[in-house]
């Protein structure tokens, strides 16, 4: 398993085109960017005066919202459907796979794109937490808030956090585009598709709310409870304000009942579950297809 490691890994980063131009281009693009404003910064006054610096802490989880941004997922999905695809459209597996246990090879191809893509997350925000640091201090303005060594350790637990729910979210976001890399053998097809079916997740439970309603079945809002969005959202609003995602209140209220108080291990369990359940039917897909055709 080690030397599949190595070899995927090897096959990854050598693709310097692709994964310059999908993974590279966050924290190559965090640089320009405060490289920029920082030289414009010291040769002009008057943009230097106007300049708005961010919190340290929005700085440093700044590049961690990248994910719900269509423009990153997009990317983010390009780059994974190369990974999966690409072996079938360059006709690579009829060469690998005689050799090696197709879910090692799977497995292999995901640990490798969870480790690189959390890689470039955490560069880019080092590069944004240290950039605005400098912006700060060029223009003479507060690099708020104070750090001590409490506020330190807060602001620690809260960016592991934030930061690994949206490292699961995009990692699950990459199974959808595996998934369909896999079914359509196109690194375009697995995109578009990933990006749709990762999108359309926001509409699932206003279907749910309108099924419910027209069939008179309260019990049908409690399959809403098990869409990603609100899962994310609910553990969002547990570590940010201590207290569970209120969306489906109104819901209930229409039924005359009182919607259900989710637990953040509640949405965690979920999360889990679509976690492994995306990656069982990669893996159930895969074994099963004739890569041959």
């Amino acid at each position: 398993m080690d030397n599949l490691l190595h070899a995927e890994w090897q096959k990854m980063v050598g693709n310097r085109w692709t994964i310059g131009l999908l993974l590279w281009v966050f924290p190559v693009g965090a640089l320009v960017f405060v490289g920029g404003m920082s030289l414009m910064a010291l040769l002009n006054s008057a943009t230097r005066g106007n300049l708005y610096i961010v919190s340290w802490k929005e700085a440093f989880l700044l590049p961690w919202s990248f994910v719900n941004n269509p423009f990153g997922l997009m990317l983010l999905l390009g780059f994974t459907s190369v990974t999966f695809a690409g072996e079938y459209q360059w006709g690579t597996w009829k060469n690998i796979l005689p050799r090696q246990q197709r879910s090692q090879l799977i497995l292999a191809k995901f640990i490798n794109l969870a480790a690189l893509i959390l890689l470039t997350f955490t560069l880019t925000s080092f590069i944004f937490g240290i950039g605005f640091g400098i912006l700060a201090h060029i223009s003479d303005m507060p690099y708020a808030p104070g750090i001590t060594s409490k506020i330190a350790q807060k602001f620690l637990g809260q960016y592991v956090q934030e930061a690994s729910l949206a490292f699961v979210s995009i990692i699950i976001a990459s199974i959808y585009a595996a998934l369909a890399a896999i079914v359509m053998k196109s690194i375009l097809g697995g995109t578009l598709v990933g990006i749709g079916l990762y999108l359309i997740d926001p509409l699932i439970f206003g279907m749910i709310w309108w099924w419910a309603n027209l069939f008179d079945k309260m019990i049908l809002l409690h399959l809403g409870r098990l869409s990603l969005l609100y899962n994310i959202d609910n553990i969002k609003s547990w570590i940010r304000y201590d207290q569970a995602n209120r969306m489906f209140e109104s819901a209930f209220q229409a039924f005359g009942e009182v919607a259900p108080v989710d637990s953040m291990g509640f949405s965690l369990l979920v999360l889990a579950l679509w976690l492994l359940g995306g990656l069982g039917l990669v893996l159930f897909l895969f074994q099963r297809q004739d890569i041959t055709t």
